[in-house]
């Protein structure tokens, strides 16, 4: 079969963009329970015993289980809208393909700053990283939006301002988990409880494009 005569022979197929961004998205999730292990306890204990060790090891995992929820959450909405931006993409050039790897490279490092998240989050050190990465998803994620409408490779009633605002959201959300890493670290990945408090007010309100 012949190209179409509109084909533009550096576009990327949209098909093939969608399906390495899923991949992605779906491996990355899949890795972050990779960091609930199951509890290692001495088969020679008693049963008494074993099972007091069993949930002693259960109980100093709710944290990490905590941030493996959050996390989840929050990519699963990441992939949403991304998915949500691409279903009115018409067509995808060179450079948004590339921008588009840039982000999903930042959303690959989450099973790394999530684990570095549970196993160290009552230090700045172990905060920090996981509100970059989450940053920088959200910045890279509105370059793709600015990119898409600055080369009006969206369909008309794309809803881009909206998606903008989400990831602006999501950017103000965790500079302020970063900030709060060098406060009180303790406290700072409790800040992504705020995206879901404001976010189901968001999905009321429409605003033009």
């Amino acid at each position: 079969m012949s190209p179409d005569a509109n084909t533009n022979p550096q576009d990327i197929p949209l098909g093939r963009l969608h399906g390495l961004s899923d991949g992605v998205f779906a491996i990355v999730m899949t890795l972050l329970v990779l960091e609930l292990n199951v509890p290692g306890v001495a088969r020679t204990l008693s049963q008494a015993a074993q099972s007091a060790a069993v949930n002693q090891t259960l109980l100093d995992l709710i944290g990490k289980v905590g941030i493996y929820i959050l996390t989840f959450l929050v990519t699963g909405l990441s992939w949403l809208s991304h998915n949500r931006l691409f279903v009115y993409v018409k067509s995808a050039d060179q450079r948004l393909g590339f921008l588009n790897v840039v982000h999903l490279m930042m959303v690959s490092l989450l099973p790394f700053t999530a684990a570095l998240l549970g196993s160290y989050g009552n230090v700045a050190g172990g905060v920090w990283p996981y509100a970059l990465n989450q940053l920088l998803m959200s910045l890279t994620y509105l370059l793709l939006l600015r990119y898409v409408r600055q080369h009006a490779l969206a369909e008309a009633h794309a809803p881009i301002r909206m998606l903008a605002v989400r990831s602006v959201l999501n950017s103000a959300v965790f500079a302020v988990m970063g900030i709060l890493a060098f406060i009180q670290p303790s406290i700072a990945w409790f800040a992504p409880v705020l995206l879901g408090i404001i976010q189901p007010l968001l999905t009321r309100w429409k605003p033009k494009n």
